[in-house]
């Protein structure tokens, strides 16, 4: 019988954690990668452009088109690491707001043209977040062994 001291403890006879990367893991991590290609080109073509600063001084919408690739990265290279899933999951909302910038300003113009098009910056990022946030990619994160002192 298990004493109330030893609830909180795996019993020894379960077999150790599966260590190997699931598949889903690796499919969001590449997603997120490869979903901070178009954030990132749009932030090089917007410095490029002279967007860090105008007449009035600087934008600070800007600095978050340099950021969002950069966190984005960040969170699928912590995840891929096995650290951290929520990161890639949060990285997307940078994305989100940037792809909403977008496809605002680009309906307030004539020459518009579709804005579903600039939608398609968060179809890899959505994705990627989707996948890290699986029940099965949140268990291998969280059953990484740590370092004892």
């Amino acid at each position: 019988m298990a004493t109330p001291r030893d609830r909180g403890r795996p019993a020894a006879d379960l077999p150790p954690p599966d260590a190997r990367m699931p598949p889903l893991a690796l499919v969001a991590g590449v997603l997120g990668l490869v979903g901070a290609l178009p954030p990132a080109f749009l932030a090089v073509i917007a410095v490029a452009l002279g967007g860090l600063s105008a007449d009035a001084g600087p934008d600070p919408w800007a600095y978050l088109l340099l950021a969002a690739p950069l966190v984005q990265v960040f969170g699928a290279v912590w995840l891929l690491a096995r650290r951290s899933w929520l990161l890639l999951v949060l990285a997307v909302v940078p994305v989100a707001v940037l792809a909403g910038a977008v496809v605002w300003a680009a309906t307030g113009t004539e020459d518009a043209g579709n804005p579903a098009l600039p939608l398609l910056l968060l179809v890899a990022p959505v994705l990627a977040a989707v996948l890290a946030a699986t029940p099965r990619v949140r268990r291998w994160v969280a059953a990484r062994p740590r370092r004892t002192r």
